[in-house]
This record gives structure tokens, sequence and C-alpha cells, in this order.
């Protein structure tokens, strides 16, 4: 070590021997490298930056040649005096020099640098924008201007015209993203489809100072009345719509605004003029184009219909005494009263009706079996008030099974007249079914031999079918012969040696059994 220390002194003095021999001084000679081109001017006197064995900081006298940088630090303003990492370092640590003539000794790296640590934090479309957008002049980042109009002016709309204070109406997401309080700021409070007008459809140009308060201003071209109402549109009208009108017809006209009429614009009654004061108000004055009775009922159109619509609420009951029920209260007047409505006209059915009436007439009223819900609805005809009720199986069968036509009177009640088909008698026991048989079927049949007859049925006479008498040939059962030997004249044993009357020896019981002999 000592040894090494006694060669360095030798060297050290022809050092300083050459330095002297060519004027450099030894802070020249040691100097690490050139300094950058800001600092070229110091570069002789080291002693401008540093302190040669002193205990002089380095950090003061750099700022004591940044004055305003002191300044900020010592205000805690911009991004010396606010930035954590700067309070907490040396010059040096940052700005790093003899490094060269081209070496940028601001130390500055886009990418990483922290803008939240200045006075403009980037907020909105500022934080998508590349640093040369705001700072131009890269050789003065800290001169930079925050004043939205040094930056903006080529995009003021307003040229200059409402001062150069953007922030006041604008935030930093974008030019239409305003905070304008129209309602505070100015004298005119922006209420109902102003509010969705764009600032530029009342200023026009671009133009805000001294735009006029006045309806009409703005709204000429839109006035109906063509000034004959005036100026104070809002008289009557409000910003919600123009036919959002505040005007009280009822207090202003005499005329009353209900139903249907409260829902019609003004022109819809006002067609020529809208300065019109005095219009008809009878309703015929408006309305004698949709009359379809065609001034037969009079201008009173009230007398039948309401303010809400056209629909009839005409009580056909108690003005006329005929009430219109079922399908008759779907009807229009018209289909009735085919001539003027004042026309009488009959109550009967048959007055409109002739032409529907499949009976022809023959039964008379019509509301004696049908009702106003239809003509085949619950129709009330009760057979059993006929001379024919509806018993049996004749309960079961259509109106047209023993009604040909519609003109059911007549319909006759003889049996034959529906059965001859089903007799199998062939009409030898006559027409009068009924005597036999009952409505509950052929095969159902109650006639008393003995009751209605002169020939009682007893013996093996009981047992016997009707056709084993009354066949097919023996004619009409009034005209039977009751002689014994008409049906057994074949049986008789005795070859009619003992007359025709077998009775007076045999009985019905068999014609072995002659018990009846004495």
């Amino acid at each position: 070590m000592g040894r090494s220390i006694v060669k360095l002194i030798p060297a050290l003095a022809l050092c300083l021997l050459a330095t002297s021999a060519f004027g450099a001084s030894f802070e020249e000679f040691i100097m690490p490298g050139p300094l950058t081109a800001d600092h070229a001017e110091y570069e002789p006197d080291c002693d401008a930056c540093h302190s040669s064995f002193g205990a002089v900081s380095q950090d003061k006298l750099c700022l004591d040649c940044h004055e305003e940088i002191a300044e900020d630090m010592g205000a805690l303003n911009r991004f010396h005096g606010r930035s954590p990492d700067v309070a907490d370092s040396e010059c040096r640590d940052c700005h790093t020099d003899h490094e060269g003539r081209d070496h940028d000794i601001s130390g500055l790296v886009p990418e990483t640098f922290n803008h939240q640590h200045t006075n403009f934090e980037l907020l909105g479309a500022h934080a998508s924008i590349s640093c040369v957008s705001c700072h131009t002049d890269q050789e003065s980042f800290r001169g930079t201007s925050t004043a939205c109009f040094d930056c903006h002016e080529q995009d003021d709309a307003h040229d200059g015209g409402l001062g150069s204070s953007c922030e006041n109406c604008h935030s930093a997401s974008g030019w239409l993203d305003t905070q304008f309080d129209h309602d505070t700021e100015t004298d005119f409070v922006i209420t109902g489809a102003h509010l969705d007008a764009t600032c530029t459809q009342c200023h026009i140009d671009n133009l805000f100072e001294d735009t006029s308060p006045q309806c009409v201003d703005c709204h000429s071209v839109d006035d109906v009345h063509q000034g004959s109402r005036g100026s104070e549109c809002n008289q009557c009208h409000t910003t919600e719509s123009w036919q959002e009108s505040e005007f009280q017809h009822l207090q202003e006209t005499g005329f009353d605004l209900q139903g249907a009429h409260a829902e019609l614009s003004c022109q819809q009654c006002h067609l020529v003029d809208m300065a019109l004061t005095n219009p008809p108000t009878e309703c015929i004055g408006c309305h004698s184009s949709d009359d379809p009775h065609l001034g037969d009922r009079g201008s009173e159109c009230d007398s039948c219909h309401s303010l809400k619509t056209w629909s009839l609420e005409f009580d056909h009951a108690s003005e006329t005494g005929f009430a219109l029920l079922g399908r008759h209260s779907e009807l229009a007047c018209e289909h009735c009263h085919t001539g003027a409505l004042t026309d009488p006209i009959s109550s009967n059915c048959q007055a409109c009706h002739e032409a529907d009436d499949p009976h022809e007439g023959s039964l008379g009223e019509c509301n004696e079996c049908h009702n106003e819900v239809g003509w085949i609805s619950r129709v009330r005809f009760d057979h059993e008030f006929t001379s024919f009720p509806l018993i049996g199986m004749h309960s079961a069968v259509s109106c047209e099974q023993c009604h040909a036509t519609h003109r059911f009177d007549e319909a006759e009640g003889r049996c034959a007249e529906c059965h001859t088909e089903d007799d199998h008698h062939d009409a030898r026991f006559g027409s009068s079914c009924n005597q036999c048989h009952t409505p509950g079927g052929w095969e159902i049949w109650q006639f008393d031999h003995n009751q209605e007859t002169d020939f009682v049925l007893d013996g093996s006479h009981s047992d016997l079918v009707c056709d084993a008498c009354h066949g097919v040939n023996s004619g009409p059962a009034e005209y039977l012969d009751t002689e014994c030997a008409s049906c057994h004249l074949a049986d008789d044993v005795h070859g009619g040696q003992f007359g025709r009357n077998c009775g007076q020896c045999h009985t019905t019981q068999t014609f072995r059994d002659n018990a009846g002999f004495r």
C-alpha cells in the first residue's frame, strides 16, 4: 500500500507538470466527460456546480442556478414541489451530466412520468393524447400553460365571445360534455322540450350573449296564429309541446272542451284562421258532414249523442217504448229506420221480419215463440199447449219429422198421417193407431179386446197373436165374423152337420173338451 502511494506521487507530479504546460486545470484533467450542451459554458469552471473539498451541497448549487425550480420546491408547486420522489432524492439522481453534448439531462421518460404530481392532472380526453400535443416546446415543460384557452383557442366555437374559461361549461371528457347550468347562470330556465334542444338551435352561429328569451323570436315560423295572438306564446302554451295548451277555453270562450273535444287540436275547430274567436258552438256547425241523418233530426246532436263519441246514447226504451234487446241492440239505427228517423215505424215483429218468416204468417206473432237473441236460440214454443202433446218417442224427434213445411198448422194429429209405412196391419184396424199403441213404442200396446169388442178372448184365444184371427185376407177388423166356423171350419170333424156354432158343445180351451154339450 505504501509503495503504491509512493509510486503514484511521481505520476501525479508529472500530470501536474503536463497540465501546467498546456494551461489546463486539475479539475479539467480529472473531469469524467463533456457536459451537456446546456451546461457547456460551465465546463471550464467546475466550481459552478461542484464544491471542491467544501461543505456546500451540490443540490444547493443546482438550485442557486435554477431558481424557478427552487421556487417550486419551496411553494410545493408543480412537479418538483409536489412529487414525493423529488423530496427524497438529490438532483443528480435524476439529472446526470458529463455524458456528452447530446445527452438529455432532463431525464424525462414519458412512458413512466406521473402527470398527477404536476399542477395539471390528465383526466378525460387528456389522458389519451401524446405529450407533444400539449408540450410543443419540449425545452420547457414547466412553462406549458394549464389554461384551456391557450391550447384550444382554435377549437372555440364561440370565437372568444364567452371568455377563455372553457372549464366553466365544458369538461375534460369532451367538448359536448357540458356542465353549464343554464337555469342558474342565465335568466332563462330550460324546461320541457327545450331540454332536448342543442345550444345552436337557440344560439345561432354560437352567439350566446343577448339571445332573446321571447318565444316568438325563436318560434315565429311555428306560430299558426301568424302573430294575431301576440308574442307571449307562454300565455297559452307550455314548453312541453305546442299541443300542451294552458289556454282556459271555458273561461275565455264560454265553450267547455269536454270528451273528445278535449283531445282535438285547435286547428280542428279553428279551420281557417287560428285568430278566429267565434267559431260555431252548435254541434251541427262543425259536424254537418258527419250527420248521417242529413239534418232530419235537427241540430241538437247532443240529444242522442255524447261528447265522447258518436256512439248512440239515445234511450230507445224510454223514448219509444221499444227496448233494444239481444240482436236488436247491435243494429245500426238505419237497419230499422230505413227512412227518416222521425218516421214512425211499427214495433210488430212482422213489420221488419216478414221476409224472414218461414211460417208465412201462419203462426201469428213471432215473439210468441222466438226472442231477440236469435230465431233458433231458446225457442219457447210449448207443444204441450197444443192438441197434440209430445210424449214418449214423439218428444225425441225433430220438428221437421212431423212438420214437412214451416206452416206448422198444416200438420194433422192423426197417427196415420206420419205412420202409414209403419202400419203392419195395412189399415185393417183403421187409422187410429192410438187405440192400441202408445207413443212409447210400437211394441208397447194396450188394446183390451174384451172391453173394446164384443168378442171376449179367453181360453186358447187369449194366447193367440192378432194375426191368427186378423190375417192378411181377413179384411177390416170391424167386419170380422165372430162365429167359430169362420176361423175353425177346417177343424170341424163333424163336417158341418152340427151347424156353425161350435160353442154349443165345445169350450175355448180345446175342441176335445165338449163339456158344453148337455
